[in-house]
């Protein structure tokens, strides 16, 4: 089955540094602003929809964040990139999602499984992100 979307919540920010395509992001400088995600666990806003190079950056190009819902996320290469259907997910220092263990933020649900890293699959993202324990 290919990875589907299906938003609840997407919410359109400027760019505060390019962004890659169906990877997570964080708060930027600004209120207004998104900044792609950089450590293993952290929390952030949602996963882009959309890449913004450098050159479309300059330009004044925005990203479109998928805040709530079900999402595309690129998978990282942790556990070799195996993620199976219903397992919690995070994200790795990439902006890719992983599985998540004991004290990361777990951003949602895996819908689909994967098999190897650079693959995309669909997240049910979780509206309130919790530690996992």
């Amino acid at each position: 089955m290919p990875a589907v979307g299906n938003f609840i919540r997407d919410k359109g920010y400027d760019a505060d540094a390019a962004i890659t395509k169906f990877r997570a992001v964080k708060a930027g400088a600004s209120a207004e602003s998104v900044t792609p995600c950089t450590v293993l666990g952290e929390t952030g806003i949602g996963i882009s929809q959309f890449g913004v190079t450098a050159g479309e950056l300059a330009k004044g190009k925005g990203a479109s964040v998928r805040e709530d819902g079900t999402t595309e996320w690129e998978v990282g290469s942790a556990n070799a990139g195996v993620i199976g259907r219903g397992v919690d997910v995070t994200v790795a220092a990439d902006g890719r999602c992983q599985v998540a263990a004991a004290g990361h933020r777990v951003w949602g649900v895996a819908r689909q499984a994967s098999t190897a890293a650079g693959q995309r699959i669909a997240v049910d993202l979780a509206v309130v992100k919790y530690i996992k324990a």
